[in-house]
């Protein structure tokens, strides 16, 4: 008789990893690598007429029409000026999207230095 009944977390990496929740890829698009794709959600059925998917906060359900991620992060990092800013975000989650707004310009301020 086996001492393991199963209520115990299994070491093995490859069940581990089957209980972590995943972030879903639409096929045919282009790779969703940006942290902020992971607290929205596309909505198809809001998008009837229209060339481009709308995007919808998971934390607040404001619709976005335009702007595409960069629009989006700029709403949980509250960036003033672009956009309203998410009420509902957590602190978390607004200071990463903050650290990766101010990485993507630095990124650019030195690819247009390159250019030079």
């Amino acid at each position: 008789m086996s001492s393991h009944d199963g209520s115990t977390p299994s070491s093995d990496p490859s069940t581990a990893q089957s209980s972590l929740p995943s972030i879903s890829m639409s096929s045919g698009n282009r790779g969703r690598t940006d942290l902020a794709w992971g607290h929205c959600r596309e909505a198809p059925e809001l998008s009837v007429g229209c060339k481009k998917t709308k995007l919808v906060c998971l934390y607040c359900a404001k619709v976005f029409a335009g702007g595409g991620i960069n629009r989006f992060k700029q709403h949980l990092a509250g960036a003033k000026g672009e956009v309203e800013q998410c009420c509902k975000c957590p602190p978390d989650v607004r200071h990463q999207m903050v650290l990766n707004l101010k990485g993507n310009a630095e990124t650019k301020k030195k690819e247009l230095e390159k250019c030079k």
